[in-house]
């Protein structure tokens, strides 16, 4: 279901891939299921403006050109603050999940490539369900916890929104992110993109998806990444994802990523829904998605920022009827990596 108006922006030529970090916490929190329409989850007005950005302090390296105040903003969502008991999923101790999950991400490991989003939702069988966990779009130029998206990634979003009707324009599709202005941005916009009327747009808050809980001692990353911390929050991360180092900063990176996994990502998840989008930030994408290929995807920004998760990237979860699960690094729009320019680097 494309309107004039989507036709206009993929005539255009939208949207960069902006390889910054951007600021997130470690709070936790659930979703509740939503009712499900013809075009997702349903309910609630939309308010047309956007907050102006917070004064929380930055932790990451970019500033971007002016923020619009043109961004569809987003709205109250549904919210539970502790793990789902049931739901999409219930996880079994760590210990059984790690072992679990151990053959999935072997079975993933050679997926170091970023596959387009479209194609990779077109291929999965009717028999199967996925969830997209990706890094929000384009911000403003601070990283507080109101920043709004820059245009351009509200461009990133509709776009990538007219993508997905263009591969599968019925299926309801569950939305969740975390409680940054940004993400929930990022979700409400693809829905519009897809054909989805904005004021019935219903989506679900997990806190959980805006730190994940890798970040250990923050006061320590502070201190490793000093010197320029802009652009060192960067090197630093990946280099405990890559490397093993800063043990003393992060938490185990397998254990993290799969209690994220199991006990919040899945159970979010209902298992009404064929198709889920879930938003966050590149410190949670970026290691989660490391991790779920075996570190096969290259986010080594310790040799190169450019190689750093970019905007609308993230990892599709796909799972099979049997429960199995195989992992795919995505790519919302672009090409594996892009600066601000939009010029594919790899």
């Amino acid at each position: 279901m494309k309107t004039p108006f989507l036709k206009v922006l993929l005539g255009c030529a939208v949207a960069t891939m902006f390889l910054t970090a951007c600021g997130d916490d470690g709070s936790d929190g659930l979703p509740s299921a939503p009712q499900s329409s013809a075009e997702g989850p349903v309910t609630t007005s939309s308010d047309s403006s956007v907050p102006s950005s917070s004064g929380d302090a930055p932790v990451s390296q970019a500033t971007d050109p002016q923020s619009s105040s043109a961004v569809v903003a987003p709205e109250s969502s549904a919210e539970v603050d502790v793990p789902p008991q049931g739901g999409g999923y219930t996880p079994g101790t760590l210990e059984e999940e790690i072992a679990k999950d151990a053959p999935f991400v072997e079975a993933s490991a050679a997926n170091g490539t970023l596959l387009p989003l479209a194609e990779v939702l077109a291929a999965v069988q009717p028999t199967e369900r996925v969830v997209f966990v990706l890094r929000h779009a384009r911000r403003g130029s601070s990283t507080g916890r109101e920043t709004p998206l820059h245009m351009t990634g509200v461009n990133q979003c509709q776009t990538l929104g007219a993508m997905i009707a263009a591969v599968n324009a019925t299926d309801p599709i569950f939305y969740a992110h975390s409680d940054f202005v940004r993400t929930e941005s990022t979700a409400k916009n693809i829905f519009a993109g897809r054909g989805g009327d904005t004021t019935q747009f219903v989506s679900t808050v997990v806190q959980k998806l805006a730190g994940g809980g890798y970040v250990k001692n923050d006061s320590l990353l502070d201190l490793h990444a000093a010197e320029d911390f802009e652009t060192n929050q960067l090197k630093v991360f990946a280099s405990w994802m890559y490397k093993g180092e800063y043990t003393d900063t992060f938490n185990d990176l397998t254990e993290t990523s799969v209690a994220l996994l199991t006990q919040y990502i899945l159970p979010s998840f209902p298992p009404e829904y064929r198709i889920g989008i879930m938003i966050s930030h590149d410190m949670v994408v970026a290691p989660l998605t490391a991790y779920l290929t075996k570190q096969a995807v290259d986010f080594k920004a310790y040799e190169d920022l450019k190689k750093w998760l970019g905007y609308v990237q993230g990892v599709a979860i796909i799972i099979a009827a049997d429960g199995s699960r195989r992992y795919i690094p995505v790519n919302g729009l672009y090409g594996q990596y892009a600066d601000l320019d939009g010029v594919n680097k790899k």
